[in-house]
Order: C-alpha cells, then sequence, then structure tokens
C-alpha cells in the first residue's frame, strides 16, 4: 500500500508539533512535507484558499498566523494510522488519502490544492438532493379524531 495523505490544520503555528509527532510515530523526515504559505499574501487570498477547500460559506475571522499543509507519504496501513492519529492529536481540521499522488507530484503545493479542491467539490456532488414535497398535506389535525 503506497498513499499520501494531506492534512490540513487551522495555524502554522503547530508545525513543530505537527512534525515532532510524525517523527515520533516512525515517519522519517524524507517521507513528509510541511507547507508554509506566502507571508507575503494578503489575508483575503488566504481565506479565500480555504474557503474553496472546506466548501466555508460563512466568512471566518482570519487570524495572524497562516494556515498549514502537510503531506506524508505511508507505505502501510499500520503508518496510515500513525499518521491520522498524529494529525488527530495536533487538531488536524481534514484529511485527505490519495491512492495515486507521489511524494514528487506532492512536491508541488498548487498541484495539492487542485487536487484537494477537486475531491472536496466530488463530496460535495455526491450528496444526494433532498427532494421537498410541494403538495398540500394539511399541518397538524385540522378535524376532530372520533373514537
Amino acid at each position: 500500500m503506497n498513499c499520501t495523505v494531506v492534512g490540513l490544520f487551522e495555524s502554522q503555528e503547530n508545525a513543530k508539533q505537527v512534525s515532532a509527532g510524525l517523527e515520533k510515530s516512525g515517519i522519517r523526515n524524507e517521507d513528509y512535507i510541511i507547507y508554509k504559505t506566502n507571508k507575503n499574501s494578503s489575508a483575503e487570498q488566504k481565506q479565500n484558499f480555504w474557503k474553496r477547500l472546506l466548501g466555508l460559506q460563512a466568512p471566518k475571522k482570519v487570524k495572524e498566523n497562516d494556515k498549514l499543509i502537510t503531506s506524508v507519504v505511508v507505505n502501510s496501513d499500520e503508518e496510515l494510522t500513525n499518521v491520522k492519529k498524529s494529525f488527530e492529536q495536533n487538531d488536524v481540521v481534514k484529511i485527505y488519502e490519495f491512492q495515486d499522488m507521489t511524494l514528487e507530484e506532492a512536491k508541488d503545493l498548487d498541484y495539492i490544492k487542485r487536487i484537494v479542491a477537486l475531491r472536496a467539490k466530488s463530496h460535495i456532488y455526491a450528496i444526494p438532493e433532498i427532494s421537498l414535497s410541494s403538495s398540500n398535506i394539511p399541518q397538524g389535525i385540522n378535524a376532530e379524531v372520533k373514537a
């Protein structure tokens, strides 16, 4: 089993904890990438990126620190479990698994953003539509009930 796990975190402040947690769980330094966003990007650009990835509708207050994205290549089910556990201990916002992504592909942050955005959209489109009845169904009991 080879796959790449991408974790989205609320803040870059916990990058060291994420890194330490991964290495503690047995992941080698060369098997994961921690991306840091450009500090020169405007707060609006950063917020729009997270709106697209997570499908957020209401504007969230943008913190001064940036969001964190981490990619990890795993080679076994045990490693996958350890990575997920490490991510969850560091307050991961969302975890994505990609069976067909190599570490070389994961090095390109724009590629990661595109793939994650596509995955997020596919989850939204896969949700079944709820049909609402437009018939004239009486609201409550409008006649006496006889015993």
